[in-house]
Order: C-alpha cells, then structure tokens, then sequence
C-alpha cells in the first residue's frame, strides 16, 4: 500500500495560488466540474493551462516571445532615436542656412558703397588719432633723447675732469722722476768723461792704427754693400719683366683673369716691399756693426794698454774671425735670395697650370651647361604642348558653362519682369530698413569714436552727404 503525504494547510494555499487558483475558483471549478461533462471540462482546463502558459518566459515559446518583443522595442527605440537624429539634423542644417543667408546678407551690406565710403572715413579717423598718437610719442621720444644726451654728456664732462687730474699728477711724478734721473746722470756723466779722457789720452796712439784697419773695413763693406744692391737691382728688374709677360699672358683673357692679374700685382707690390724692408733691415745691421765696430775700437784700445806686446796680433784674428763671418752672412744671403727666386719661380708655374686648369674645367662645365640647356628646353616644349591642350579643353569647357550662364541669365530676368512690382515694393522697403540700419550705425560709431577722443569730422561729413544723397 502507498504512503500517504500529510501537507499543511499553508503550503496547500501556496500552491494553489502558483497555479493561479484561489480557494474560491477552486470550489466553483469543483462544482462546475461535477455538473458538466468530462470533454467540456478538459476543453476548459486546457484553454486556462495555455492561457497561463502565455504568462511564462522560461518556455520555448515564452523565449520567442520574449526574443520578439525585445526585438520590436529595440526597433521602436531605434526609430525614436532615428526621428530624434533626422529632427536634429534638420535644424542643424536650418541654422546653418539662416547663417549662411545671414552672412551673404552682411557681406552684400558690407560690400555696399555706403558702407565702403563709411569705413574708409573711420579709417582716415583712425589714421588721423594713430597720427596724432605719433607725434605725441615722438616728443616724448625726442625729450627723453635730450635727457640722456644731458647725461652723457655731464658722465663726459667728470671723465675729462678725473682724467685731466690723473694726467696732472702722472706729469708731476714724471717730472719728479726726471730731476732725480737727470741729477744721477750728470754725476754719472762727469764720472764717465774723468775716466774716458783718461783711457783716451792713454791709448790714442794705439788706437790710430785701429782705426785705419776700420776705414779699410768700413770700404770694403761698402763695396759689398754696392754689389748686394746690384743685385737686388737685377733680381727687382727680372721680377718686373717676369710681370710683363704674365701681364701678356692675362691680356688674353682679361675678363675671366682679372682677380689671379690683381693677386700677382699684389704679390709684386709685396715683393718691392719686402726688398725695401730687406735694405732698411741691411742698413739698419751696417750701422750697427759700424756702432759694435766702434765700441770694439774702443775695447782693443783699452786693451792694447794693457798688453802692448801681443794685441796686434789678436786684434788681427779677430778682425779675420770678423770677416769671416761677414763673408758668411753675405753667403747665406745670396743662397737666401737664391731660395727666393726659385720660390718665385715655382710660384709662377702652379699659378699657370692652376689657370690652364681652370680654363679647362670651365669649357667642360660650359659644355654639359648647354647640353642640360637643351635637354630642358625639350620638356619645357613638351610641358607647354600639354598646358596648350589643357588650355584649350578648359576654354571649350568655359565657353560650355558661359552659355549655360547665359541661358540661365535670359531665364532670370525674363521670371524678373513677371515680378518687378513685388520687388520694387520690397525693395523700397529693404532700403527703408537698410538706411534707418545705416543711420544707426553711423550715430552709434560716431558717439564710440567721440568718447574715444578721435576726430570724428569726416564721419560727420560723410553722414551729411549720405542724407542729402537719399533725399536727392
């Protein structure tokens, strides 16, 4: 036998309310149930079960259900957001119309001739207010410049006195200096005549022969000295004929020559200088040698006192050990100027290589000049032939479009004569509002440049001249 299952009268209640029944239905469906037929009762049951099986989302057919409605409502959505998109557009698009009409509409009335005529006399109000401000900021320019000239000119003023009183106290100290330098080159100076009359009166007699030895030196240095010059004469002459033919050479080609004719003229002019250099320097070494000479006299006879046996004998090498190194200077001079020349020389030669080199470089540039000339007049040619051809498809496409514009334009203006009433009126009445726009403007620029302080006469004039122009 089955068991049986005991449930509380709350979980019975719960479960016919999940069933969607109440105790009530429960008793009629109960009575109903016992008076009609068993078939008529299924019928009835079964329209309940699927009329609350509609209510259920966790069936198949719920899901589709559900999948449907959610798809019908994204659609809904969708489409609000779409109407929403569309009705934001077309205002968008509206204000940008009335923005462009707008514009157009400000730039036609700022185009107008009225209006051009306006604003060149504000800006012949500005001109004359910046006008003014120059001037005024030129004087302040001008004054601050006399302001800083005053001062530099008072700075000059302490400098000069400061450096005027430096100067007097250096001269004071130097004077000073000098007298106490004076006063010890006096005393030395008396000294030194006590002891040269001494050694002078001592050697006189030895010293005479010295001096002959140096007459005979000093010729022979002279004669030396004539030669060194003869040929610095000959070397100064072959350098000038050596500037002669090249002078000959660059006459050829004078154009292209002109800056290596200078730099050899220059290094001509160098070369004169450096020999006068030379000969002041050589003069310069004579007279020196003539002062050592002198003062080695002057020593030889203060010796020749003191050893009167063997000093002509020294004084005879020496005056050998003298020549000898005379004759040896002498002959680095010579291998000196000797250098010189061949320096010269080579110089002359790498300038006429360098400039045949460069003849030849430019021949060969002219040349690959001209061949890319006329290579590049071809594409130049050929460029022009297809600009000529666009040129002329583009005149066939403009004449196209002129006469379309002018078919448009005879159209135009035969739709114009239809409504020449309508736009005369409009137009009288766009120029009524435009002129009392106008007058405000005007009043309203005029009160704007009058507070700021600028002259707002032609502004005056041009308004008078207008209102006489729209009564005219």
């Amino acid at each position: 036998m089955a068991e049986a299952y005991v449930i509380t009268a709350s979980e019975l209640h719960r479960i016919k309310n999940a069933i969607g029944l109440t105790s009530d239905v429960a008793a009629d469906s109960s009575t109903d149930a016992t008076q009609m037929p068993a078939k008529t009762r299924a019928q009835l049951l079964h329209e309940k079960s699927q009329a609350r099986a509609k209510t259920w989302s966790n069936t198949l057919e719920g899901s589709r259900r559900k999948k449907a409605e959610e798809k019908r409502k994204k659609l809904e959505l969708e489409e609000l957001e779409r109407q929403k998109v569309d009705a934001e557009e077309a205002k968008i698009q509206l204000d940008q119309r009335r923005a462009t009409i707008d514009r157009a509409n400000k730039l036609l009335y700022e185009e107008s001739d009225r209006m051009k005529s306006f604003h060149s006399k504000m800006m012949h109000c500005d001109v004359i207010a910046e006008r003014e401000a120059q001037i005024s900021l030129k004087g302040e320019l001008k004054k601050l410049e006399q302001i800083r000239d005053d001062r530099f000119l008072e700075m000059e003023k302490q400098n000069y006195r400061k450096m005027l009183e430096r100067e007097m106290k250096e001269r004071e100290t130097k004077e000073e200096l000098s007298k106490i330098a004076a006063k010890a080159q006096k005393e030395q100076l008396a000294e030194y005549k006590e002891k040269r009359f001494q050694e002078v009166e001592d050697a006189m007699l030895e010293g005479e022969l010295l001096r002959r030895k140096a007459i005979e030196d000093l010729e022979a240095e002279r004669a030396a000295e004539k030669k060194r010059r003869e040929m610095a004469i000959k070397a100064q002459k072959e350098t000038q004929k050596a500037n002669v033919y090249l002078k000959q050479i660059k006459a050829e080609d004078m154009l292209r020559q002109q800056k290596e004719e200078e730099k050899i003229q220059e290094y001509a002019a160098r070369k004169e200088k450096m020999l006068q250099l030379r000969k002041q320097k050589e003069e310069e070494v004579f007279q020196q040698k003539q002062a050592a000479r002198n003062a080695m006299i002057d020593a030889q006879a203060k010796r020749l006192a003191e050893m009167q046996n063997s000093e002509d004998a020294r004084v005879e090498g020496q005056v050998k050990q003298k020549e000898a190194a005379d004759e040896k200077k002498r002959l680095d001079k010579l291998e000196m100027m000797r250098r010189w020349g061949e320096d010269i020389q080579n110089s002359r030669q790498a300038q006429i290589e360098r400039k045949q080199n460069t003849r030849a470089r430019e021949k060969a540039e002219d040349a690959e000049t001209a061949k890319f000339l006329s290579e590049w007049c071809k594409v130049l040619d050929k460029q022009e032939q297809e600009e000529n051809i666009l040129k002329d498809a583009a005149a066939r496409k403009l004449a196209q479009e002129h006469l379309k514009q002018v078919e448009i334009s005879r159209r135009k203006k035969f739709e114009e004569k239809h409504s020449d009433k309508g736009v005369a009126e409009h137009a009288n009445k766009v120029m009524e509002a435009d002129t009392l726009e106008f007058h405000a403007y005007a009043e309203k620029i005029i009160r704007d440049y009058s507070a700021e302080g600028k002259n707002v006469i032609p502004l005056i004039k041009e308004l008078r001249d207008f209102r006489k122009r729209v009564q005219e």
